[in-house]
């Protein structure tokens, strides 16, 4: 088994990684001026990636125990450093190296992953006390804080997702993360139905009685009061605060006829491509929409697009049965360990893939909002690829120490 579970999750992530390169030479073959071109670079990440999969994987657990601290001070370090240096697109996300980007962020979810599974293997009981939540939402939201001032609310609501699963892994019932971040809920529920009352108030008293089944601790309760009144009372003043462009993507989403030739166009061209794929797809560099440049962002944020469009519906349903087992294989590794620590290690690294596969396919088909979350191993972007296949290699490393404790 052991043999099996390795050469499976090494043959899925090189094999994800390949399918990208070829569909990123796809969607950006006809593109000129960029030196180098994309998929020659992603393929450069790609082979640099390999090989810190692998030291990943054979890294002893006491080793990553001990640079955790280090790790993610470097790591915040660096966040502050991009505010101040780096510019793309109008954007602080990257530190420039020559024609290589290094994007902080996507390592502070590794950061994140093992500050957390090393907080949380220390305690044994009472989970729920007051100082283990905050300091696990402090580990989670410091990141956060500097990540949405580059700005980059795609990735910053990844860290709520390692936040979650942690916790769900580590003991907490959904009942109770559904308490967690029920606030935020409150808030979409309050945008989708135009700030209804009698529909919001219907959602608390929901959440009232998850409250009376779960009865969490007292400063819980005494948050969560406070911040759905804060929702109640403030969502739609905020709302009349956002700029128009603001307001339009929020409605966009809800309904991208609003805005088809503006913040509906990536919704429409990207349902265009998926729908024109059919069974079977037109054919490896056949699609119009990306031979044209119809659907922008077509190599990163919508790159299941253009794999629909050429690949069909065959194709589409392949790569999302490999990212299906990829995900099993990592639950089933956090299931089967002896250790606390690599439970919650493979748990917070399967969070990451799940949220990044779930909000990508989501945000191509139109069922999520475009939120900038790209695809693990598929979309363009050397940082991503690379925490991509750190993920895994980590995810290697706890099956590897499986025994240990």
């Amino acid at each position: 088994m052991e043999i099996q579970l390795n050469r499976t999750l090494v043959i899925i992530s090189i094999l994800l990684s390949v399918i990208g390169i070829v569909v990123i030479y796809s969607a950006t073959r006809d593109e000129t001026g960029l030196g180098m071109s994309r998929y020659m670079l992603q393929s450069m990440w790609f082979v640099i990636g390999i090989g810190v999969m692998y030291v990943t994987s054979v890294l002893p657990i006491r080793f990553l125990q001990a640079i955790t601290i280090p790790v993610f001070v470097l790591v915040m370090i660096l966040l502050v450093v991009v505010l101040v240096t780096g510019t793309v697109k109008g954007s602080s996300r990257w530190i420039r190296l020559g024609f290589i980007g290094i994007q902080p962020s996507e390592l502070a979810k590794v950061a994140v992953i093992l500050a957390l599974a090393q907080y949380l293997s220390q305690i044994r009981t009472n989970l729920r006390r007051p100082s283990v939540m905050t300091t696990c939402v402090v580990i989670a939201a410091l990141p956060v804080f500097f990540i949405l001032s580059q700005p980059d609310l795609g990735t910053s609501v990844v860290f709520g997702a390692i936040l979650c699963g942690v916790l769900l892994w580590a003991g907490w019932s959904v009942l109770e993360l559904m308490l967690l971040v029920s606030p935020l809920i409150g808030v979409v529920i309050g945008v989708v139905t135009g700030f209804d009352w009698i529909t919001w108030s219907v959602f608390i008293l929901i959440v009232a009685g998850i409250m009376y089944l779960k009865w969490p601790p007292r400063f819980v309760t005494v948050f969560l009061i406070a911040a759905h009144l804060g929702v109640g009372l403030g969502a739609e003043p905020i709302w009349d605060s956002l700029h128009d462009y603001q307001q339009r993507r929020v409605e966009t989403f809800l309904n991208p006829q609003v805005d088809p030739k503006g913040a509906g166009y990536q919704i429409i061209q990207s349902k265009i491509a998926i729908g024109s794929g059919g069974l079977f797809g037109r054919g490896f560099l056949q699609g119009s929409q990306t031979s044209l440049a119809f659907l922008p962002e077509q190599h990163t944020d919508f790159i299941f697009s253009v794999i629909a469009e050429e690949f069909g519906f065959v194709g589409s349903i392949t790569v999302l049965v490999l990212y299906l087992v990829f995900i099993l294989i990592g639950i089933y590794i956090a299931m089967n360990v002896k250790s606390r620590y690599q439970s919650l290690l493979a748990a917070g690294c399967v969070s990451v893939f799940i949220f990044h596969v779930i909000m990508n396919v989501g945000m191509a088909v139109g069922m999520l909002p475009i939120a900038g979350v790209p695809l693990p191993f598929l979309s363009y972007g050397g940082s991503f690829l690379m925490t991509s296949l750190i993920l895994s290699g980590l995810l290697l490393n706890v099956w590897r120490h499986r025994f240990d404790y």
